[in-house]
């Protein structure tokens, strides 16, 4: 049946323009909708085959939606360098979404693989978390599976000059950015590296949520007991929230014996007598001038008590994860020997070379420093037409937030001075300082992060120690130059 038979049909048709002729395969694409709490769509294109296939997945709603008339045709027309292909639509089949129903859709898909002799391809657009199952459940099956970054999906949008949203046309979208040949095969880690990184970081975000409620904390005690970080700098701290915890208020502070705050504080600080006698007078004082000072209201003791507590709580998951990371780390010995190489960079702890591995996954797809450069975000942006070239580009930062934070953290660590001894880093420190005669410190900092990389890349390449030189040394190492 050719285009002009379909007045005669009284059928639709739908026509995909194939940019290379003779090119077999299907793809397989998930896109999600969040307006549609969860929606997942899935289009399967067979060129020079005999069917079409579409997959309509929602989690939240526990329903698989299949797509498939096994009566559809698929008809090729060559024109000149392109190839027509003409789709009838298909008719609807709902599944559940559960263990029985995923294994039926397998059991589709091996169907059609066996009548049109081609293996698929399934391509999914990156949707939080809400792909990981799919993923995993068709790799299982031996399919592969390629992931795409919304930032590719979403720049076929406008594709089509008519302004048409909805899941059958992102499916179709995706399943054409496949036929560019733009994507690869997604590569997801070991399970430990996973794992480490779900770990890293949860362990991140509880940080971040302790930060938070220490300020709140802090706001709290500013209007309930001022003064308070003048004998606590830091309101979060044990010896702080045992004792806010027991005195929440300065009336209730202030009924408490001095033998009876001075054991609180040593307990809980782990700190002498001669700590807690210093900590009850200058606790004492404050008190009573928060008495004059202070808001009174009769939630004060219920906020404070709260906030102590969600601290409390953070404060041991946070705890309960690292002893996790620690239980994972001892059974991977790979692991522990790239978190030590990884410590051996100055600027960089325990916490931050866990973190960094795990971010890093598998670093064998990385063949030279620019990629991982690029991975972690790190890469300029361009920004160039005709005559003009723009000069002030930011960072792409198209990768991990985690990995900046912590690339920014060992770069202050390696040039910042420590009580009155040199910086970690000798080398970085002088490249830092020359830098900052011309350019703001923000930037300079950008380029010491992009300086770390570079020796990540060489410590785990090489699976060697970091071993500090001068850049003459290192260049004479090199051989790019001789010493007389």
């Amino acid at each position: 049946m050719l285009p002009g038979d379909m007045g005669r049909t009284g059928r639709q048709w739908n026509v995909i323009s194939e940019p290379y002729p003779g090119l077999r395969g299907y793809a397989t694409a998930y896109s999600w909708n969040p307006l549609r709490k969860g929606l997942l769509t899935g289009i399967y294109v067979l060129p020079n085959s005999s069917r079409f296939f579409s997959m309509r997945f929602t989690p939240l709603n526990s329903r698989i939606f299949l797509h498939l008339n096994p009566k559809s045709h698929l008809l090729s027309n060559l024109k000149g360098r392109r190839l027509q292909i003409y789709l009838r639509p298909f008719s609807w089949l709902i599944l559940r979404l559960h263990l029985t129903s995923m294994e039926r859709s397998v059991a589709e898909l091996r169907r059609v693989e066996n009548e049109c002799g081609v293996a698929p391809v399934i391509v999914m657009e990156s949707t939080s978390h809400y792909h990981l199952i799919l993923f995993q459940f068709f790799c299982e099956a031996g399919y592969e599976v390629i992931v795409v970054n919304p930032i590719q999906s979403g720049a076929l949008k406008n594709i089509n000059v008519r302004k048409v949203k909805n899941d059958k046309v992102d499916a179709y979208k995706i399943a054409m950015l496949y036929r560019l040949k733009v994507l690869r095969k997604s590569q997801v880690p070991v399970d430990s590296l996973r794992g480490l990184r779900l770990l890293c970081r949860q362990r991140a975000e509880l940080m971040n949520d302790v930060t938070s409620y220490k300020n709140r904390l802090a706001a709290y005690l500013d209007q309930i007991f001022p003064s308070y970080d003048k004998v606590f700098s830091d309101v979060g701290g044990a010896a702080s929230r045992a004792v806010l915890r027991e005195c929440p208020t300065p009336q209730i502070l202030l009924l408490k014996s001095e033998n009876e705050l001075l054991r609180i504080i040593c307990i809980a600080g782990y700190k002498g007598h001669t700590f807690g006698v210093k900590k009850v007078e200058k606790l004492r004082h404050v008190a009573e001038d928060a008495l004059r000072l202070g808001l009174y209201a009769p939630g004060n003791a219920a906020v404070v008590i709260s906030a102590v507590a969600m601290l409390d709580a953070l404060l041991n998951g946070i705890w309960e994860i690292e002893q996790a990371i620690k239980a994972l780390i001892i059974q991977e010995p790979f692991i522990q020997k790239n978190i030590a190489l990884l410590q051996t960079i100055p600027g960089i702890g325990p916490h931050s070379s866990i973190a960094l591995l795990a971010e890093i996954g598998d670093f064998t797809l990385f063949q030279k420093p620019k990629q991982l450069v690029a991975y972690f975000g790190l890469d300029p942006s361009q920004r160039q037409s005709g005559m003009f070239t723009g000069s002030k580009m930011k960072l792409s930062k198209r990768g991990s937030s985690y990995v900046r934070a912590l690339l920014h953290l060992a770069a202050v660590s390696s040039v910042a001075p420590h009580k009155n001894q040199s910086p970690a880093n000798p080398v970085l420190f002088a490249y830092y300082q020359e830098k900052c005669k011309t350019k703001p410190p923000r930037i300079v900092m950008c380029a010491l992060m992009h300086k770390l990389c570079n020796i990540i890349f060489a410590v785990l390449r090489d699976q060697k120690p970091f071993e500090l030189r001068q850049p003459e040394q290192h260049a004479t190492r090199l051989g790019l130059f001789s010493v007389a």
